[in-house]
This record gives structure tokens, sequence and C-alpha cells, in this order.
């Protein structure tokens, strides 16, 4: 089941639900989910508009002119540590929205 909705801009911004025939295992999930950036050389117009749109920064202080920047801190929480894998503490999560994220994110 699928939902495409059109942003600003005229961006498509989709929501997906998937049915899995098993669990997924937390040790399986960045087997399986990953993002990264288009190769410069295979696709220069699709790294482009990845760098471009889809990567936040530069913020603080490196630009305090960051549209991100509210009352000189990141709105975002950037940066933020690297993580080695997933975490999967709020699997049993139905759906979070709004304040909710950030009161969680913030504890």
């Amino acid at each position: 089941m699928y939902s495409v909705e059109w942003q600003k801009r005229g961006l498509p911004h989709a929501h997906i639900l998937l049915w899995l025939v098993d669990k997924i295992r937390p040790d399986e999930i960045d087997s399986i989910i990953s993002a990264e950036i288009p190769d410069e050389t295979v696709d220069p117009k699709l790294h482009a508009v990845v760098i471009k749109h889809m990567i936040h920064g530069p913020c603080g202080l490196f630009n305090y002119n960051s549209p991100c920047m509210v009352d000189g801190k990141c709105s975002k929480r950037y940066p933020r540590d690297l993580l080695a894998e997933t975490i999967t503490e709020m699997m049993d999560t139905h759906c979070i929205v709004g304040d909710q994220l950030r009161t969680m994110g913030d504890q």
C-alpha cells in the first residue's frame, strides 16, 4: 500500500507500508535499508541533486545563517554522533507525530 503526496516545489513524498512474511531482526536492518550518495562518475546530475537538496548542513559554527538555525542552535539537533548500527528501541511504536518525536528525542 502506498500514497504519494506532492510537496511544495513539486517534489513527491511517499508513504509506503510493507507487509513482510518474516520479521526483520535488528541485525538484518542495515543490510536491507540503506542510503548512499550516488556516484558522481556514474550519474553526475543525480549526485548534484542529492548533494544540494538532501544533505543537511553546514550549520552551527560553520553557517549561522542556515535556515535550520533557531536561537543559535540547529533545529534538527545537528551535528549528531554517527552510529555503527541501527537502534531499534522504539520498534513497537506505531506512529510518532509532531511534538511526540521532539519530546521522545530530547529525553
